[in-house]
């Protein structure tokens, strides 16, 4: 199994088969666990974390989007037109690079989610600081 630093630059179709695999190969664990056939154990462990790793990358992904796309500035870009995201994580400005296009390929803007600031808990909390504050740049293009 990769490391995370090697999961954050796949792409999610690949990410989605590597899942894929682990909750078939998940299931024939605990298939054979129910029929005492299995020898070892700490295989179960290990393909439990590697789903958890695998589901924690592409949720990232997509909370990153969704947080983008609550920027103002970007918002406003994207009302009314058929767009497309994808995110990627930047180590050099640690954070979420999302880049928003076109169903034609024309870029209509990026924005850099920082999604390790402190989340507000409570609805409180949530009214008083909003999503967009998590969102560090946003530029729209042309």
């Amino acid at each position: 199994m990769a490391n995370i630093v090697e999961l954050r630059g796949m792409s999610d179709a690949k990410l989605e088969e590597m899942l894929e695999n682990r909750r078939e190969e998940m299931f024939n664990l605990r298939f054979q666990v129910a029929s005492s056939r299995l020898e070892d154990y700490t295989r179960l462990k290990a393909v439990r974390r590697e789903i958890g790793q695998l589901e924690t990358v592409l949720n990232m992904r997509q909370l990153a989007i969704e947080t983008a796309v609550a920027s103002p500035a970007l918002a406003q870009a994207l009302a009314g037109k058929e767009w497309e995201a994808s995110a990627r994580f930047s180590y050099e400005e640690s954070g979420w690079q999302v880049t928003f296009k076109e169903k034609g390929g024309k870029e209509l803007g990026t924005a850099l989610v920082n999604l390790n600031k402190k989340r507000p808990h409570g609805r409180r909390q949530a009214k008083k600081q909003s999503q967009s504050q998590r969102v560090v740049s946003a530029e729209v293009a042309g």
